[in-house]
């Protein structure tokens, strides 16, 4: 069922070749197995299994139904398809396991590209603690009726650095259709995101790019967030840009316990207790409860068992962004959209406005006086901005309208800095 070339100079020797052999390897490739239509899933994992660093698999167009997880274990390994919409891995029959679509761990240089993961038990493709870490035009999906029972992530690079996510769709996750986790030297810029209850997510990751990419019909748009209790603590030096984040108003369907599974149906742009964040230039429009917010990790309301967990945002410049429609319709499921809910006739024109920050300021910080979080907006146009003073809050009477203060924008220590573009070896524009 497979082809393994190997090109040396002008040579080139075909070994195991049979009547289906797949697409022609690249030349490019040193070593090179070719896989075609009509391969079972117990073929594909033996020839993973035999793969050795530098090899090149490439699929050709059909259907691949696979009942196990397809493993990488060997460095400087490409996986190529036919195309996005061409060359599909179907794990609707995978037996059990951790469920993973394609996994890979404790490798360098791997490059998955122009293929499509379709509804794996659990996350679609993962790549843990890996250094050099490329997906390209990949799908992930998941068709079931429940979408509670869909896969937690869709793309899920994690632990892992010099992390390029581009020219991929990912749909239907009961988590983050892209999630990148614990990671640093990351760009997640061109993709197609919708219909997950998270499009993307930055979580307890170190300098991260996310541009250009189309990001609707989640529940949350796109999330910067800093959580406790993981390896690596803290969210930093974050630029979103340049993004199209809309109509993010799915039902929010995450797994009970899920921390995502508190994000209310129809936010646009979350940081959650992340520093040295920079969102500007994106377009925002029609996230009914509300288009971005600036938050601590206090509105969640959970304990903090993590004594070295730092749970306030600092340093977040929300700039020169354009606005239009939502705020109009809270999510009256959760905590944070109820609030906003009862104060909705207080805001003007009774809809939610298009800058929110929870006004938690942390009381060791005591410069700049009137905004030592260091929290600044500026050149979003004439859209209203709240501050929600949460801390002031009365829990057995949470009157919010009573302690909001609204078009008060914090200015003190403004302009910040802006935070650098992403570059790591090997990366191009």
């Amino acid at each position: 069922m497979k082809k393994l070339i190997f090109v040396v100079g002008a040579t080139v020797v075909a070994a195991g070749c049979s009547s289906n052999s797949g697409p022609d390897c690249p030349s490019y490739a040193p070593a090179c197995v070719s896989i075609g239509a009509g391969t079972t899933s117990d073929e594909i994992e033996t020839d993973f299994a035999t793969l050795k660093d530098g090899d090149t698999v490439v699929f050709g167009a059909g259907t691949f139904m696979m009942t196990d997880t397809i493993t990488i274990a060997a460095n400087n390994v490409t996986v190529v398809g036919a195309g996005k919409d061409l060359t599909i891995f179907d794990f609707s029959g995978q037996k059990g396991g951790d469920g993973e679509g394609f996994f890979a761990q404790s490798v360098q240089n791997i490059t998955l590209k122009d293929f499509t993961v379709k509804d794996s038990l659990g996350n679609a493709v993962k790549v843990l603690g890996s250094t050099g870490v490329t997906f390209d035009g990949i799908g992930t999906m998941w068709t079931g009726d429940d979408p509670s029972m869909h896969g937690g992530y869709g793309l899920y690079p994690v632990q892992s650095t010099n992390v390029l996510v581009q020219n991929c769709e990912a749909s239907g996750a009961s988590d983050s259709g892209i999630y990148l986790g614990q990671s640093s030297e990351a760009v997640i810029r061109n993709n197609k995101v919708h219909d997950n209850v998270a499009g993307i997510e930055v979580e307890n990751t170190y300098f991260a790019e996310v541009y250009g990419n189309d990001v609707h019909d989640n529940s949350g748009g796109i999330l910067v967030f800093s959580l406790p209790g993981l390896q690596q603590l803290g969210t930093h030096d974050v630029l979103v840009h340049d993004n199209n984040i809309h109509d993010n108003n799915t039902d929010n369907f995450a797994a009970v316990g899920n921390t995502v599974g508190l994000v209310p149906r129809g936010t646009g742009f979350l940081v959650m207790a992340a520093t040295n964040v920079e969102f500007r230039n994106n377009t925002l429009s029609n996230n009914e409860t509300g288009n971005s917010a600036v938050l601590s990790y206090y509105v969640t309301q959970l304990q903090i068992q993590d004594p070295n967990y730092y749970p306030f945002p600092t340093k977040v410049s929300i700039h020169d962004n354009t606005f239009s429609g939502g705020g109009t319709l809270p999510d009256l499921k959760k905590q944070i959209g109820l609030l906003l809910a009862s104060a909705q006739s207080s805001f003007p024109g009774g809809v939610v406005p298009d800058l929110m920050w929870d006004g938690v300021v942390d009381p060791a910080l005591t410069q700049p006086p009137t905004n030592p979080n260091l929290i600044c907006f500026a050149n979003d146009g004439s859209v209203h901005f709240v501050d929600l003073h949460i801390d002031q809050l009365d829990p057995n009477n949470p009157d919010l309208a009573a302690v909001m203060t609204l078009d008060d924008e914090p200015t003190d220590g403004c302009p910040l800095a802006p935070v650098a573009p992403v570059t790591f070896p090997g990366l191009t524009p």
